[in-house]
């Protein structure tokens, strides 16, 4: 959760991210604890989206047909290195170079494969990742690497001065700081997990889950979604976001690490998604809730991508799972205005319940991953043309719009997405008070656009 409750007055795409926080009370029936202290500048410009279609029959997604058979492809990320990795971390300095066609992730370097899904899979992981920087930009694969690797050592590494990567408060805990509002949130938590994952820092993925295990989760399978450098709980309240990045990362920690280490990510995978299951996700739309019992939802939250990789892994509820999946790309068709813009929350029918602020850039990086890995929703390419006609001149330029929005290659013509993708590649690793939300959304960016985001399952 980045802002946390509405908004206050009609936000806009504009203007900068200001303090990450926002004003005001969080949703309707909100646990508390998920509204941000201070006032958050809205992002001016995008205007309120007015009345979007509702979802009607949200028909199924009729099994989105497979990518192809998923090839387990070991030792997936081939010339992965991690220089540096030990407990003590300190950024893990990473060095990309070699990691080649960035075939499917298999089995990968950790050795095990995990929890394996005992029945077929459908639709399988892609068996290749495209590099828009290579395909639209005329870059390297070393070049990307390299920038890759330049980001991870920046945001990642508690010795940088820029970092948002801390270690503390116990030996083995790390923690992905807010810099802003000095203090640690769930989201920010999951983020730097899924990066962990993807570049195979193992290390810093488990301080990072030590700090959630022993300072953020609450007895109800829930986890508190902001809490103090030190640990203590700020509020009682959770955020679904951060969860949901949380189980996808710890399921596909298992996929390359296997389960011989501190941690049982299977196990843990589960647990996760089993509270979210039973308290995050609303029973009869299979949408997820802005916060437990709110009633409605924030769309940066739906994320349809990974709900595919969950009803894989959790053979026990694929069929809520698959659901969800259907629901999370109709909800978007209803959720967006005339110009592609989501608000940052909506009812579970996709009306509008207030104006787009600084959630709704992830929107764009939700959709358009989805499109990325399973193309199975064409109106994800109308999406892609409207948002991106819309943006060219509403755009914040705020460094975390700019790296969602680099994800609009993946369903744009050369011509009109090229300029987005060269955004992302010439924005600098963010600095400064607010690194924190531009820097992680930029490195999850240059992942997904660099071809260096896998779906391990």
């Amino acid at each position: 959760m980045s802002a946390a409750g509405g908004s206050s007055g009609g936000s806009v795409v504009g203007a900068g991210r200001g303090g990450d926080t926002s004003t005001g009370g969080g949703a309707a029936g909100s646990t508390g604890g998920n509204t941000s202290p201070g006032g958050a500048t809205a992002l001016g410009g995008m205007t309120d989206v007015g009345g979007a279609t509702a979802l009607g029959g949200m028909t199924d997604a009729g099994g989105a047909t497979a990518l192809g058979g998923s090839s387990s492809g070991a030792g997936a990320a081939a010339g992965t290195t991690n220089a540096g990795q030990g407990s003590g971390s300190d950024g893990g300095t990473t060095s990309l170079a070699g990691r080649g066609g960035m075939s499917m992730a298999g089995s990968g370097s950790g050795g095990s494969a995990g929890n394996e899904p005992t029945t077929d899979c459908a639709p399988a992981a892609p068996t290749e990742y495209p590099n828009l920087f290579v395909t639209l930009l005329g870059q390297t694969q070393a070049d990307t690497d390299a920038k890759i690797a330049a980001a991870w050592n920046q945001l990642y590494n508690p010795s940088d001065g820029n970092t948002v990567f801390y270690n503390g408060p116990g030996s083995d805990e790390s923690y992905v700081k807010d810099v802003a509002n000095n203090d640690v949130r769930t989201e920010g938590m999951s983020y730097g997990m899924m990066t962990a994952v993807q570049l195979d820092h193992q290390p810093e993925f488990d301080r990072l889950w030590t700090f959630v295990k022993k300072h953020m989760a609450q007895s109800n399978g829930q986890f508190t979604w902001h809490t103090s450098t030190s640990g203590s709980p700020i509020g009682s309240g959770s955020a679904p976001d951060g969860d949901e990045y949380f189980a996808t990362a710890l399921i596909f920690a298992n996929k390359r690490w296997g389960n011989a280490g501190k941690y049982d990510y299977a196990k843990e995978a589960q647990a996760v998604l089993d509270s979210m299951r039973q308290q995050m996700f609303d029973e009869k739309t299979k949408i997820v809730e802005f916060t437990p019992g709110s009633g409605n939802t924030d769309g940066s939250y739906v994320l349809p991508a990974f709900y595919e990789t969950w009803a894989c892994f959790d053979t026990t509820n694929r069929d809520f799972w698959k659901g969800a999946v259907a629901a999370g790309r109709a909800f978007f068709q209803a959720a967006a205005d005339s110009n592609g813009v989501i608000p940052d929350r909506s009812s579970f029918s996709g009306q509008a319940q207030g104006s787009a602020g600084s959630d709704a850039v992830r929107c764009v990086m939700n959709i358009m991953m989805d499109h990325n890995f399973f193309a199975a929703d064409p109106w994800q390419t109308t999406y892609a043309t409207k948002y991106g006609t819309y943006i060219k001149t509403h755009s914040n330029n705020t460094t975390a719009m700019l790296a969602c929005n680099g994800l609009l290659g993946f369903g744009l013509p050369e011509d009109t997405g090229t300029p987005f993708v060269q955004a992302l590649w010439s924005a600098k690793i963010p600095t400064g008070n607010y690194r924190y939300y531009d820097g992680t959304l930029y490195m999850l960016a240059l992942l997904h656009v660099g071809g260096a985001f896998q779906l391990w399952y």
